[in-house]
């Protein structure tokens, strides 16, 4: 049975039928891989298999181990098939790679699972056009891909010039509705541990989705009701999470014109901050929208640094430099609306216990728990000094 991995696009339909007559004419598991070393396409034969195959076909990328493994055959440097011997690290079954290249620049790999060294060389050779085949396919979609990604950059950017532009050249190559009014979502993804992030696979983007590198960051824009945007993120983020351990944070703005990315940029970007910072666990994904960001929306108006110096007084100072058990006693009590009942529960105290720590809360900060405007002041300088590291 055939696998069908991949984009939704017409060129990655063609290049899942090249992959399966490159399979059906050597009798070998063939995948394709892209410069980035990301799963285009792959066909059957799941009867032979090793864990490099498999890895590759549920991660929709190569592990960087094997990346260097396999770098250091020479791979990106061959101009014919080349033969990978089983057994360089254990498990590993033996391998033809054959570079796909157009007009001397390397565009993806085949692989070719080849245990018992059935293909040969000759039968490679006499597969040339169906190889050139993939090669022109996948520059062509690199080169929009190159193209797309430097628009969504300008897109994105603080310049009302640029953005016309951007949005002027996506309109004309298909790329944006052509409505003006049609609004899109903006989606923001970084690690966790603010590392690099790397290319995000944008075979596996729904069509329409467009995506672009932000610094160390990625960004995404999803034409508003053309899909979940919140489903998108979360999807691409578990796609990098074998190269982030530390886990993958989304974040996702409100519908925005597509003339004013930089606002949906600012506002995914508040809503990343938050989702870095949210539980999850190691490996795990947070995604966080705009729609449910409540007083972290602020953080799309200046940096937590700066917001943290206009309302962070004295007296949440006397907090925030003091007793921990009171400061996490204040902020739980804060996040929980006031409720004495869920806060002695979140906190695992009896009551009468919660009760001394709010006195003392009083004491030390001079806050009048019980009026609202007091409360709600208190609450915004934890939160936003939280933000900004204290």
């Amino acid at each position: 049975m055939t696998r069908r991995d991949g984009g939704t696009d017409g060129a990655a339909a063609e290049l899942q039928e090249l992959v399966d007559e490159v399979a059906a004419a050597t009798g070998a598991p063939t995948t394709l891989e892209d410069r980035d070393l990301h799963l285009v396409a792959s066909s059957g034969h799941d009867d032979v298999i090793d864990e490099v195959r498999r890895t590759s076909i549920l991660r929709r990328r190569s592990s960087a181990q094997v990346q260097e493994l396999f770098a250091g055959f020479g791979i990106a440097r061959a101009q014919r098939p080349l033969r990978i011997p089983g057994g360089a690290v254990p498990g590993l079954l033996g391998r033809w790679c054959v570079p796909v290249r157009w007009r001397g620049v390397t565009h993806g790999y085949l692989w070719l699972l080849d245990p018992d060294e059935r293909v040969s060389a000759a039968r490679l050779d006499a597969l040339t056009d169906v190889v050139v085949q993939v090669a022109a396919t996948l520059a062509l979609r690199a080169r929009a891909r190159d193209r797309s990604s430097w628009a969504v950059g300008e897109l994105l950017s603080g310049d009302a010039g640029s953005r016309a532009r951007a949005v002027e050249e996506l309109r004309r190559d298909g790329l944006l509705p052509a409505d003006p009014a049609a609004p899109v979502v903006v989606v923001a993804l970084a690690p966790r541990d603010a590392s690099p992030l790397g290319p995000v696979n944008s075979w596996l983007l729904p069509r329409g989705v467009l995506s672009a590198p932000v610094g160390h960051r990625a960004a995404l824009v999803v034409p508003a009701g053309a899909a979940d945007a919140a489903g998108v993120a979360a999807r691409a983020a578990r796609t990098l999470t074998a190269q982030h351990p530390a886990g993958v944070a989304a974040g996702v703005s409100g519908p925005v014109a597509a003339g004013d990315g930089h606002t949906g940029w600012r506002q995914a970007d508040a809503c990343l901050r938050v989702a870095r910072g949210a539980g999850g666990g190691a490996g795990g994904v947070s995604v966080r929208a705009w729609e449910g960001l409540g007083a972290h929306r602020l953080l799309a108006l200046a940096e937590p640094a700066a917001l943290a110096a206009v309302v962070v007084d004295a007296r949440a100072r006397a907090l925030l430099d003091g007793d921990p058990d009171l400061l996490l006693t204040a902020r739980t009590y804060l996040d929980l609306a006031g409720s004495a009942q869920r806060t002695a529960r979140a906190l695992s105290v009896h009551r009468q216990t919660l009760y001394a720590r709010l006195r003392r809360v009083r004491e030390v900060t001079g806050v009048d728990l019980d009026d609202g405007r007091e409360r709600l002041a208190l609450h915004l300088a934890l939160v936003l000094a939280e933000e900004s590291g204290g």
